[in-house]
């Protein structure tokens, strides 16, 4: 066992009911067989899935969920391990805000040195759209609309491009959001709107979760198509309509990529043009050690000051 690390205090925040953030802080001791000691650089705040969570109104977790830890997987780096060969490697970890951790060398992700972390936390969340495009088996010759300019909306529009040669639209009602999404260069045409159009649709994507937009996916859909629920943990209650029932529609709803250490293989080795993709991501920035203030103000300040779809997370 490596003795070169001295024990290392790790903080960590939890919600530990709706409103109430709080900090907890442990010694952690030198990593055992099968385990590694790593330190967080980057993380996310998922300004859908945390807000309602804040609010305590998430319908996935309810009043007896609490403490709740919040969170994507960070970008970690190898701090200590028994296999010293194996420290300073980069990879993704599941901490949620939390700066240190021990965990099982078996669930960590190395990222290649060529391969930065926010492309490489980008990977993550484009995995849970590939999830989503994997459960409706669209094809190449498949129609599809995402309701939801979000960061989920825009890489299950971007991986759709990868797998349909027909159109990919965006609905996206807020005309500021709107506005920062044209700025992406996708790998190939997708219309950016504020109306789904006249078109029925083979496959809906719901990345809004919201009521609204899942009435709205059961309106456009047309008959025998699917509409998919592309989670991230915050959809409202929803109804089944008439439509739905008339139109002999199929629901869906992801979770997690089963398979995340594939798809980061395929994400890693591709050749393409991600760099607008990453700037309308990543445009608003806030420091660890700013918590709390600072994460209360990223999911409860106003909307006009949010520049970008996801607040990335600095720990260093």
């Amino acid at each position: 066992m490596s003795t070169e690390v001295e024990t290392v205090k790790a903080v960590e925040w939890v919600l530990e009911g709706a409103g109430r953030l709080g900090r907890n802080v442990a010694q952690l001791p030198s990593p055992a067989a099968g385990e590694i000691l790593v330190a967080t650089m980057m993380g996310a705040i998922s300004p859908g899935a945390e807000r309602v969570l804040l609010h305590g109104t998430s319908p996935l977790v309810g009043e007896g969920g609490y403490p709740y830890q919040p969170g994507y997987l960070n970008v970690v780096r190898i701090l200590d391990a028994p296999d010293r060969t194996l420290v300073g490697e980069r990879g993704i970890a599941i901490l949620g805000h939390r700066d240190f951790a021990l965990v099982p060398y078996a669930k960590f992700v190395r990222i290649p040195s060529n391969v930065t972390d926010e492309n490489a936390m980008l990977g993550v969340l484009a995995a849970d759209a590939r999830n989503a495009i994997e459960i409706a088996s669209v094809g190449p010759k498949d129609r599809s609309l995402v309701i939801g300019g979000g960061i989920l909306g825009v890489l299950t529009a971007w991986e759709l491009c990868h797998r349909t040669n027909e159109e990919v639209r965006i609905v996206e009602r807020d005309p500021a959001r709107r506005e920062l999404i044209q700025a992406i260069r996708f790998p190939r045409n997708v219309v950016r709107d504020a109306e789904p159009g006249n078109a029925k649709w083979h496959f809906v994507f719901d990345c809004a979760n919201g009521s609204d937009a899942f009435d709205l996916a059961q309106q456009v859909a047309r008959p025998g198509a699917s509409i998919v629920l592309v989670a991230d943990g915050s959809h409202e209650k929803y109804s089944l309509s008439p439509q739905f029932f008339a139109k002999g529609l199929y629901l869906g709803k992801t979770d997690a990529n089963p398979d995340l250490r594939s798809f980061l293989a395929e994400w890693f080795s591709r050749h393409e043009d991600r760099e607008s993709l990453l700037d309308v991501a990543f445009r608003d920035e806030i420091r660890f050690t700013a918590y709390p203030q600072a994460y209360l103000e990223a999911l409860l300040g106003p909307p006009e000051r949010r520049r970008g779809l996801l607040p990335r997370v600095r720990y260093d």
